[in-house]
């Protein structure tokens, strides 16, 4: 394919046009891709239509092994790595996500491997509200002091399910109740293994909670909290209002993302597929 990759005018983000999701992916274009990602950090495809589930999936894929939401009711029949993010349920399968807002976090799973990329397209939209914002958390760690770079270099943050989740409203898991055990540690700052560079991650997000190794709680839940206030200025986020058929495709660990709110008496659904790379040095220690 002959790709054209523009930045868009914002924090973050570059659209790419000459790309077919109903042609068969190839090794060179999801290069080119994987390097402009990693550019940008996050990727705009303005498709006519949705893709079909296969070209979805052949697209994830080719930038490695799906994982399969731990919302498992949402899950697409016969396409497990796809999720449906929706306010509705259709065919059986379960909406995931509700309608409220969904503050800036990131998406992991409580166990390794990490999640490295994301994509994210729109089947159904409501009239209004429903944007995603991105946040660019690359730009966010070079503007820290050095003093505070220093201090965050080289710890890690607990990651666990909060406690009072709701298993049967907004995350639509089976045995919700077996994945509160588990327990994962991550660098607070991530570093891209291809690029090199360096995105501070203050993953505070709506359904899990988080431990500052080496911190008491009250002493890591004030530096999760500054940190959060630094990367959700309005000079790192990019708005995005959807059109049905658009996908984008993001850096999980490089970037923070939110949900605005939508009307509940109309439909929104997304598609969404974790996607695996490379795995956080604290959670290749831990193991399985």
């Amino acid at each position: 394919m002959s790709l054209t990759i523009t930045p868009l005018d914002a924090p973050l983000g570059a659209e790419v046009s000459g790309y077919d999701f109903a042609a068969p992916p190839d090794s060179e274009t999801a290069t080119e891709l994987l390097a402009a990602v990693d550019e940008h950090l996050l990727l705009l495809f303005r498709n006519p239509e949705p893709p079909t589930p296969a070209q979805v999936t052949d697209f994830c894929e080719s930038f490695g092994p799906l994982r399969p939401t731990l919302a498992d009711k949402s899950r697409l029949p016969g396409f497990p790595g796809i999720n449906r993010v929706s306010n509705v349920d259709i065919d059986g399968v379960v909406g995931t996500g509700g309608t409220d807002m969904v503050t800036y976090h990131s998406d992991l799973s409580f166990t390794p491997p990490l999640i490295e990329f994301l994509y994210l397209d729109a089947v159904a939209l409501p009239s209004s509200g429903g944007a995603t914002k991105w946040l660019n958390l690359v730009a966010a760690y070079q503007d820290l002091d050095d003093d505070i770079k220093a201090r965050i270099d080289n710890i890690g943050v607990v990651y666990r399910l909060r406690d009072g989740l709701d298993f049967g409203g907004y995350f639509k898991a089976t045995d919700g109740e077996s994945l509160l055990a588990d327990r994962t540690c991550i660098s607070l700052v991530q570093t891209n293994p291809r690029s090199g560079r360096r995105s501070v991650w203050p993953n505070t997000g709506p359904d899990f909670a988080a431990d500052v190794e080496g911190h008491g709680p009250d002493e890591g839940a004030a530096l999760l909290a500054e940190l959060f206030a630094h990367c959700t200025q309005d000079r790192y986020i990019y708005e995005h209002h959807w059109s049905v058929g658009e996908s984008v495709f993001w850096l999980n660990t490089q970037t923070m993302h939110q949900r605005e709110a939508f009307p509940p008496d109309q439909v929104r659904e997304l598609r969404h597929v974790n996607i695996l790379g490379h795995t956080d040095p604290r959670q290749a220690a831990q193991g399985p």
